[in-house]
């Protein structure tokens, strides 16, 4: 099984021991088995939340929290023992709930949401036409572009360096590391015309729907001006069909960028349904 698989499956056994927490009027179920439960079920929670496309932990994580108006998982945890203290023999006869944070309203129903976020994220990350676990997986790639580059410096009997000078030497390396993993590698393709410009995009990935855009710091173009760069094309890039998530590569062998998270951190993200993921290697 995937990853999503296992998550989904261990949300199932979190919500067998849930269930056999109440009984009808009395609680089943010790605190230390209720503290356990909620452990585990933090656990759970905290490896979800990592394996979640960044647009679904906001809806994955109010299942859990809640609010005043609408109890969720957290109220269950904090109350699960404690009875309905407006319900009398009147209540009981008409069907309300003894429990105040009851099993089926506080528990099973958020988490059975929480299991479709998990079937939906599980269909956009390796679902067909999904993106994701390719662009991690060339994220990590490009993050090692410093040790692939570090014994092409130095080779066997004399043999020149392989050196990456500029943006050309850049996209020359990076189209035989695509070349590897990838079917479908198209270079030098085109953004849609948008206000009156058009914009190169150095590869499309059309399968994976994936676009790599490379960059290389040089003199008079430095963390401000990549940053510039790359705002407009993100804004180019969302209008091409096959771009669902731009990866752009910032080489950055001098160490021009000072800040080179915060670069990254600032302009990666989801932007109306664009996913970019910035990374500045060295």
């Amino acid at each position: 099984m995937g990853r999503f698989d296992d998550l989904i499956e261990q949300s199932r056994e979190l919500d067998r021991r849930a269930r056999g927490v109440q009984g009808e009027q009395e609680l089943l179920a010790s605190d230390e088995e209720i503290d356990q439960l909620a452990m585990d079920y933090n656990a759970w929670f905290a490896r979800t939340i990592e394996a979640l496309p960044a647009e679904l932990e906001e809806r994955f994580r109010s299942e859990y929290q809640g609010s005043w108006i609408s109890h969720k998982i957290k109220h269950f945890f904090e109350a699960a023992g404690q009875p309905n203290a407006l319900v009398d023999e009147a209540g009981l006869a008409a069907g309300l709930p003894y429990w105040s944070e009851a099993y089926e309203s506080t528990f099973r129903a958020p988490l059975m949401q929480q299991q479709f976020i998990l079937t939906e994220a599980k269909q956009m990350v390796e679902g067909e036409g999904g993106f994701r676990v390719h662009l991690e997986m060339l994220e990590r790639m490009v993050r090692r572009l410093p040790d692939f580059l570090a014994p092409l410096a130095e080779r066997h009997a004399g043999r020149p360096a392989f050196v990456i000078e500029d943006e050309y030497d850049l996209q020359d390396l990076l189209h035989g590391l695509l070349a590897l993993h990838f079917d479908d590698v198209r270079p030098e393709d085109y953004a849609p015309e948008r206000a009156g410009g058009r914009s190169r995009i150095d590869f499309v990935l059309k399968n994976e729907r994936l676009v790599v855009e490379t960059k290389m710091t040089r003199a008079r173009l430095g963390a401000k001006e990549i940053g510039e760069q790359l705002i407009i094309d993100i804004e180019r890039y969302r209008s091409h069909p096959d771009c669902a998530a731009l990866l752009a590569v910032v080489y950055d062998p001098d160490q021009r960028i000072v800040n080179r998270r915060g670069l990254e951190a600032d302009l990666s993200g989801t932007r109306d349904g664009l996913v970019v993921r910035v990374v500045v290697v060295r």
